[in-house]
């Protein structure tokens, strides 16, 4: 018989919670609301010699009740919540978990991650008895915390606990698992957990610059970034040094300082690339005032702030605004150097930046320009652009065939845009009409929304270009126009790919001609569909169209049709509008054209593209009428033939569009008639 007296330690133990003195920004949350989600989300497992299981209530006494002790009191407990009452398990050892099996969190872009929740929890056996929380990046291994530590046996304790999940720092997937290890206890009871980050605050001053050096020297390749920053209520600082590399103000005079943040770090010989991202921001800067992502940022050496050399300065990482207008530049740091960076708003009509946003830092891979290659790129929807959709939204990249060397001044990966393919033995820049992104030194694609603004609605070729050693022409952005490889530098031009800016298109319409089953001999009845509106309109090409019937085949024409009704349904190649679809009807009608009196006769081939062989047994030696007919009847094209048992004709039909044509034989009082299909190339 376990011994319960609680005596004078009969109380609820208060909130427990770390005082971080800076907002939070929950970003996951489980309250167990649903029983069917909770319980295919979340499964007990582990060691257990006795009955009882995690499970699932909506109860809040439940589990071991004392006199004195309140039914649980989370937030959300009376609509469910997780409960293990080892207390019905008698005595006997266990180590039981409950754990996250379907429902990971996205951590990914998240640093300073920490979970919160309400518990209940009671036990009475010290020996062996532990709590802890595990964390899984891959859903199998997990890290583990133990709480409660140093908590008396016999008191219940409820509350909130809030702890650090360092392994969960910008992780794509977490898992989380609550384990109890112990022998004959009461109960744990979970409810209401968030995973969140905390803002930092706002380091307005070299003086209180954030140190981010750890996330400098990592894996090349592998973004790291800092927790989220606000300048919202950042300030100017006396100290602040005058800025005139921005483009707020005319050339050579100084630009405004409206909201500076400022950060550190120590160099290590690597090159970095250095911007400013959105990561998982609820406000992302400069939103409220219509300047997407708008920073700009300028960086300094020195030791202290007092003594700043700058050595690098970007207004807009990209100058299209392509994804937005976020500052970011690629510097190379010395080993041991102290570094200052400051992050500003840009001032625009409706007042400067402000918001949220990350500092991501990427250390670049040094590859010798040896080693560099435009690797492979794949484009869907044959490359034709919807109007108003994103370029990048169409590109595969392979991403293994790409290598981007990391030598001189100027060196990665830019995008052409030129009226016909480039040569890969060609620099770019030296193509008049060729116009390309800035280069980058990561591999990126380009955004480029297709409206008409940046580029005329029409036919172009895509091609990647690398470059390594590059020198600029001339200040400013660095376009394959404006940057030469120098004689030790290189560059790599990749295969140009067709694309296809489309403007508004019109919708899709379509006429079904129809030609009626004739009996006999029957099953010779014929739909044709004559398509017009979207890309195929555009580009005066049929091919861009594409038809399902209702039984089977994907052809424009379809032959050999007995009486009956036929459903086709249309669409365009580029998928810029929905489909339509249209019904037509095939009628019986009984021949009066073709008696029994007629004659045999063979035509080929079919379908025709050129033109048609005519053989022909005739009943007697009699003159020969050839007649050529459309499906509605015309006469298109009529000749005589010689008198013959035989007939040996070729009928020319090179310049008829593709379509169900009628060839009839006149031969005295007898006639045969025939129907060929012609088929363009």
């Amino acid at each position: 018989m376990k011994y319960r007296n609680f005596g004078k330690w009969r109380l609820v133990l208060g909130l427990v919670c770390l005082v971080t003195g800076a907002p939070a920004q929950t970003f996951w949350t489980e309250t167990f609301d649903d029983s069917f989600q909770a319980t295919s989300h979340w499964a007990h497992g582990g060691v257990n010699a006795g009955p009882s299981q995690w499970v699932w209530t909506s109860n809040p006494a439940d589990g071991y009740q004392e006199p004195g002790v309140a039914p649980f009191g989370a937030p959300t407990a009376a609509k469910g919540y997780f409960l293990f009452n080892s207390d019905a398990n008698g005595p006997t050892p266990h180590d039981v978990w409950l754990t996250n099996i379907n429902r990971p969190a996205d951590c990914q872009g998240r640093v300073g991650v920490r979970l919160r929740f309400y518990t209940q929890y009671i036990y009475f056996s010290p020996a062996g008895t532990r709590a802890q929380v595990g964390v899984s990046t891959n859903g199998n291994t997990f890290e583990y915390q133990t709480l409660f530590e140093g908590h008396p046996a016999n008191l219940p304790f409820e509350g909130w606990i809030e702890l650090d999940l360092p392994e969960a720092n910008d992780q794509p997937q977490v898992w989380l698992r609550f384990r109890w290890i112990g022998n004959y206890e009461y109960h744990w009871k979970i409810d209401d957990l968030a995973l969140f980050t905390v803002l930092a605050q706002n380091p307005d001053s070299c003086q209180t610059a954030v140190n981010i050096s750890n996330l400098f020297g990592q894996t090349p390749g592998i973004a790291q970034t800092s927790p989220i920053f606000d300048n919202t209520n950042a300030s100017v600082s006396a100290t602040d040094p005058e800025i005139s590399c921005w483009t707020e103000t005319p050339p050579n005079e100084p630009d405004f300082l409206d909201n500076t943040l400022w950060f550190t770090f120590t160099g290590d010989g690597h090159r970095y690339d250095i911007q400013t991202v959105p990561c998982n921001a609820q406000k992302y800067v400069g939103i409220a005032q219509d300047l997407p992502g708008d920073t700009q940022m300028a960086l300094f050496e020195g030791e202290n702030c007092s003594n700043l050399t700058l050595v690098a300065c970007n207004d807009d990482r990209s100058p299209v605004g392509d994804p937005d207008w976020r500052a970011g530049f690629v510097a190379h740091t010395e080993p041991g150097q102290r570094y200052y960076l400051m992050v500003d708003g840009y001032r625009g009509p409706n007042g400067p930046a402000q918001g949220e946003f990350c500092v991501q830092v990427t250390r670049l891979r040094e590859v010798p320009c040896a080693k560099g290659a435009a690797g492979n790129v794949f484009i869907g929807r044959d490359g034709l652009v919807c109007f108003q959709s994103f370029l990048r939204d169409y590109l595969r990249l392979d991403t293994a065939s790409f290598s981007l060397p990391t030598e001189g001044e100027v060196y990665g990966l830019a995008w052409c845009l030129s009226a016909q393919p480039i040569p890969d033995t060609v620099w770019p820049g030296n193509i008049p009409g060729v116009v390309s992104t800035v280069f980058s030194p990561t591999l990126t694609v380009p955004g480029l929304r297709n409206n008409g603004s940046f580029l005329p609605f029409g036919i172009y070729y895509l091609t990647p270009v690398v470059l390594g050693g590059g020198v600029p022409i001339s200040p400013g952005p660095a376009f394959v126009f404006n940057v030469r490889p120098d004689s030790s530098g290189c560059f790599y031009v990749g295969a140009s790919r067709r694309i296809v800016l489309l403007p508004p298109l019109e919708p899709l319409g379509a006429t079904l001609q129809v030609t009626n089953e004739t009996v006999p001999p029957g099953q010779n009845g014929a739909i044709q569909v004559v398509a017009t509106g979207g890309s195929g309109q555009y580009l005066n090409s049929s091919a861009l169209y594409e038809y399902y019937w209702s039984h089977g085949p994907k052809t424009p024409i379809i032959t050999q049709l007995s009486q009956g009704t036929y459903t086709v349904s249309i669409a365009d190649r580029s998928a810029c509008l929905p489909g339509i679809v249209r019904t037509a009807t095939v009628q019986r009608t009984v021949s009066a054209e073709e008696p029994t009196g007629s004659f045999p006769v063979e035509v080929f081939p079919s379908p025709a593209y050129s033109d048609i062989s005519i053989q022909a047994v005739l009943p007697a030696v009699s003159e020969m009428w050839i007649e050529l007919l459309s499906p509605l009847g015309q006469v298109l094209q009529s000749r005589r033939a010689y008198a013959a048992p035989q007939l040996h004709e070729r009928v020319d039909v090179s310049l008829l569009p593709s379509g169900l044509y009628v060839l009839r034989l006149r031969a005295g009082h007898v006639q045969a008639v025939r129907r060929i299909h012609v088929e363009r190339p």
